[in-house]
Order: C-alpha cells, then sequence, then structure tokens
C-alpha cells in the first residue's frame, strides 16, 4: 500500500465498522477475530479501530491469552462533539487535504484530527460495516452514514479493502449509486456470500475483470470461546441429566419488536412472536430437551434491539408444567464468553446470524430462522443452506416442523459439520495471509 517503511515505524492496520463497546456481540465478534487474524498474521502491527463512539484511546483485549494493545479513534454525530470528531467535519477535512497543495497545511490538519492521521499512515484499511450494514435493509440513513467513514480513506487516495459482509439488498436508487461508488473504488472486495458476488457483478460490470472480488467466510467463524466461570443462568442447568439434550434458543429482539419500525419491518411471513412461543411449546412438549435462552444482543428495557427483553417474554410465556425445563442466561457476557456457552449446547435455533455462526464453528447444528439474505449466504460458504428457514416466505407450521425434524437429525448433521466448518476456517486464513503478507513494512 504505502512505500517501504523502515523498521522503525510499525504496520498501521485500521478496521472500520467493527466497535467493541456495543450490545451486539455479532459486532463485536467481527471485531474480535479481526484483531486475531491480523494480529496472528502481522505481530508487528498497531491495530487501530475506527468507530463510531463517543471516546477514543488506547484499549487492551486478551485473545488465546494474548495482549493486544488497540488504539480507538473515534467519530460522532452529535452536535456536542468536537469538531476535529464530527463525522461531518471529518469528511469535509478529508477533501481539503486532498485539495490544498501546501504541505504545512495538510500537515497541520492531520496533526489536529486524529482521524486523519491514522489514514494517511494506514498501510491496511479495511471496512466491514458491521457485517450486513452494506445495504438499505435497514433504511437508507444506515447506508450512507455508515458510507462516510471509508469515503474518508478513499478522498485521502488510500487503498480500501472492503471485509467479508453480505452487500445488498439495494432497493434505492441512491443505494445503489452507493454500491457502485465503492466497488469501483476498492482494492479488494471479500464477500461472504456467493449472491453478494453477483451484486458486485452487476455493478462493476466491464470493470470485474480488473478487480480482485473473493468469496470469504465470515470471520467470526474463528472468534475464540471462552466458557465463564460464574455463568448466571436460571434456574440453574446443574440438575440436567445425561439423557436430556440441551437446545439454545436465541431470540431476535428486533424481530419479536416488528422491527425499527414495529410493523413487520422485514416482511416475515408469519408473527415472529407468536413462533417463539409456539416453537417452545412444541420442543418442550415433544422432546426430552431443556431449552436455555439466549441473548445475543444487550440492551436496555424498550429498545427495540433487545434479545434479553424478547427472551424474558417467552420465558414468562411458557407453561407452568414446563417451566422447569427452560431456562435464560440472565447475565451480561461478551462475544467469546456467549460463545462458549453456546458451546454447551447440542442443538442451536437463532435468529441473530452470529449467534448461529458461533454454534456452527463449534459443529453444533443450527438452525437459521433468517428474515434476510445473509443467512442462506453465510450458511452456503460451508454447504449447510438445508439448516435455514426463510421466515419471508415458510410459513409458521411448516418452520416448526422443518426444525423438530432437523433436531431428530442433528447426529447426522453433528458429523457433516466439523470438515466443512474447518475448511472454511482455513479458507480465512489462506485469504487474509495473502493480502497481509503482501503488505510489506
Amino acid at each position: 500500500m504505502n512505500a517501504m517503511k523502515s523498521d522503525s515505524h510499525p504496520y498501521n492496520a485500521c478496521i472500520m465498522g467493527a466497535p467493541l463497546d456495543t450490545g451486539n456481540m455479532g459486532v463485536s465478534a467481527l471485531a474480535v477475530s479481526l484483531i486475531k487474524i491480523i494480529g496472528e498474521i502481522r505481530p508487528d502491527a498497531k491495530i487501530i479501530l475506527l468507530v463510531g463512539g463517543r471516546y477514543s484511546g488506547p484499549r487492551e483485549i486478551v485473545l488465546s491469552g494474548k495482549k493486544y494493545h488497540i488504539q480507538i479513534i473515534n467519530y460522532r454525530l452529535s452536535p456536542k462533539a468536537q469538531m476535529r470528531e464530527h463525522l461531518f467535519c471529518i469528511v469535509v477535512l478529508a477533501v481539503l487535504y486532498r485539495i490544498v497543495p501546501c504541505r504545512m497545511i495538510r500537515n497541520a490538519l492531520s496533526k489536529w484530527c486524529l482521524w486523519l492521521a491514522a489514514l494517511i499512515e494506514a498501510d491496511f484499511i479495511g471496512d466491514i460495516r458491521g457485517g450486513d450494514s452494506f445495504s438499505d435493509i435497514y433504511g437508507l440513513s444506515r447506508i450512507i452514514i455508515g458510507s462516510l467513514p471509508p469515503l474518508t480513506a478513499l478522498l485521502l487516495k488510500k487503498r480500501l479493502i472492503l471485509l467479508p459482509q453480505t452487500y445488498g439488498p439495494y432497493r434505492t436508487k441512491m443505494a445503489q449509486m452507493i454500491a457502485r461508488y465503492f466497488f469501483s473504488r476498492s482494492s479488494y472486495i471479500l464477500s461472504r456470500d456467493r449472491e453478494s458476488m453477483e451484486h458486485i457483478d452487476t455493478f462493476l460490470g466491464s470493470e470485474r475483470a480488473k478487480k480482485d472480488v473473493r468469496l470469504c467466510p465470515d470471520v467470526a467463524f474463528l472468534l475464540d470461546s471462552c466458557m465463564p466461570n460464574d455463568t448466571d443462568i436460571r434456574p440453574s442447568l446443574k440438575n440436567r441429566i445425561p439423557d436430556e439434550p440441551l437446545i439454545g434458543l436465541n431470540v431476535n429482539g428486533l424481530l419479536y419488536h416488528g422491527g425499527y419500525t414495529r410493523d413487520n419491518m422485514f416482511r416475515l411471513n408469519f408473527d415472529y412472536k407468536l413462533f417463539m412461543n409456539r416453537l417452545t411449546d412444541r420442543m418442550l412438549q415433544n422432546t426430552k430437551a431443556r431449552i436455555v435462552l439466549i441473548p445475543h444482543t444487550f440492551a436496555y428495557g424498550g429498545d427495540v434491539e433487545s434479545d434479553n427483553n424478547a427472551c424474558h417474554d417467552v420465558l414468562r410465556r411458557v407453561a407452568d408444567d414446563r417451566a422447569d425445563r427452560i431456562h435464560m442466561v440472565s447475565g451480561t457476557y461478551d462475544q467469546s464468553a456467549i460463545k462458549g456457552i453456546i458451546g454447551q449446547c447440542d442443538f442451536f435455533i437463532g435468529s441473530r446470524m452470529h449467534a448461529c455462526i458461533a454454534a456452527l464453528s463449534q459443529g453444533i447444528p443450527a438452525v437459521a430462522v433468517a428474515y434476510s439474505k445473509k443467512f442462506r449466504g453465510v450458511y452456503d460458504s460451508i454447504g449447510v443452506t438445508d439448516l435455514v428457514i426463510d421466515a419471508q416466505s415458510c410459513d409458521l407450521e411448516t418452520s416448526i416442523n422443518r426444525i423438530c425434524t432437523l433436531f431428530d437429525d442433528r447426529a447426522e448433521v453433528t458429523a457433516n459439520l466439523r470438515p466443512k466448518v474447518n475448511e472454511a476456517t482455513q479458507q480465512i486464513w489462506d485469504i487474509f495471509r495473502s493480502i497481509l503478507d503482501g503488505q510489506q513494512t
């Protein structure tokens, strides 16, 4: 990317779109997994997270017993933010840096704005947008705001890598224009599903032959698993007997509350709340299994994103005569601890993409109750699309019956899953090694 550096300068790697401090464990899983990948392949790397948030500063995390010192540089959208931290101001500064010919002024701009300074010194700049926000599925404003941070890199004439994520759908003309702009100007485009590759081909047209576009499984397949010592599961699972399978059930709070608009924003073919209640009743009635409700996005009461609130509501609705066989993860844990808890399950059902990946990556059959195309694409990357229930087309009873059948067949699914996961994880390492090893300091 940059010219050869002297030994006194570290390899600078900037990651956009993957903050650590959110309640969404899927986004955190992406951040930690990328830190792990870059740190393993490039031990000399200085890793910087360029993210939206209130604070900048150093951060230390431990992965597989190894300490990583991370620098967090933030942007804000609040009108109370300092000018040098406000996202719109950062974009203007990037434009000025590009067009002003005076080196003294450019140096002053970079010293005043940490964001600019980090990008100017960067050898690697990757954008992952939470894995699925390079789309207008969550509304047009999200893809517009999410495009401004990587735009600053392009304005500074830096090479941008679009990290493994889902691209599309693009329902509006504005979203299509944004997608075309970034596809045509990125150095590498890594897609975690084949359908996204088709979007990329369509937008690039004749330019496709000149671009390095690769299929790469989701980086969260590499997330470390860590079982917490003080697991707060209520009621306790300590009295569980060996012949009682444990089903992990992730209830997606966003779906449970109808999306941000609270009116079936994702166009599901059935009432998700009713589906969850009937599914738990059916599994408790027809099997010897215990169910543990596992939130994957933590939020306060009243927040439409809150899995923990949705799980509480599901728990409250279970019939009294079955209540002793349904449990809930009541504590708040980080992404690796949640993966550790999921790893105790024999079977998993989820509507959060990275909750499902946490199960699949540990060889656990995980049925995805899908609200977007990203699920099928990610499952296709390891050849298990038969585990996806399309909630936008399947009816409620068909979906529940299919899950029950897959639960009965879980031993066969488990036997076939591990080799596919191993192949996917090796593919991730190989792709990132080819990119990072090629950027010599």
